[in-house]
């Protein structure tokens, strides 16, 4: 653990529970302590959503990304919701599907459902 890590996180800290204030939040709490052990328990997922309405989603069945042709994301952040239980599997099995269905696409054969 590098001490200049818990100074951004001290930082960013900060600065969440100030936009936090801002959108109407009456209480908030930060954790100011510096663990002693870096918890290895987070999955980071999430940030484009998969889906059929472009409108709410980023991308497809596939992980193409919608109206951008020959743009994929294969990774854990079309995983929107982790559950109660390890998602790695998960994650896993949606980039085997997506991978196995960009390398088809590519051959100019399509996607297969």
């Amino acid at each position: 653990m590098h001490p200049h890590t818990f100074d951004i996180g001290e930082v960013q800290s900060k600065r969440a529970e100030a936009w936090l204030k801002e959108a109407g939040a009456i209480v908030t709490s930060r954790n100011a302590g510096r663990p002693t052990v870096v918890s290895a328990g987070q999955h980071q997922a999430g940030a484009c959503r998969m889906g059929d309405d472009p409108k709410i989603s980023v991308v497809n069945k596939y992980c193409q990304v919608h109206d951008v042709d020959n743009v994929f994301v294969i990774d854990s952040s079309v995983h929107v919701t982790n559950g109660g239980f390890n998602p790695a599997l998960t994650i896993m099995a949606i980039a085997y599907f997506a991978s196995e269905q960009l390398v088809h696409n590519w051959k100019g054969t399509g996607f297969r459902s």
